[in-house]
């Protein structure tokens, strides 16, 4: 039995459909876009501009632990410190 041939999974393309729970947002300069307190049921791809994570302890200090400017598997480490903490 031949094997079909996939076409290669395109980033560009599937980012920039709105389709089956995609949605593209537009943030403001300090928005804040998730909570560590909040549920992890969505994937967030930063197309353009930073992200600044931060973490509170629970004496409500503040600790910035990274800033995106694009996706990296590197970072999933930094976010499940983060959350974690």
């Amino acid at each position: 039995m031949a094997r079909k041939v996939r076409a290669a999974f395109d980033p560009k393309a599937f980012l920039s459909t709105v389709h089956r729970g995609r949605s593209v947002s537009e943030f403001t300069k300090n928005a804040v876009i998730f909570r560590q307190s909040g549920p992890a049921d969505s994937v967030f791809y930063i197309q353009k501009g930073r992200v600044k994570i931060v973490v509170t302890s629970q004496q409500g200090k503040e600790a910035v632990v990274g800033i995106l400017e694009r996706w990296s598997a590197s970072w999933a480490s930094v976010i499940s410190s983060a959350r974690a903490a």
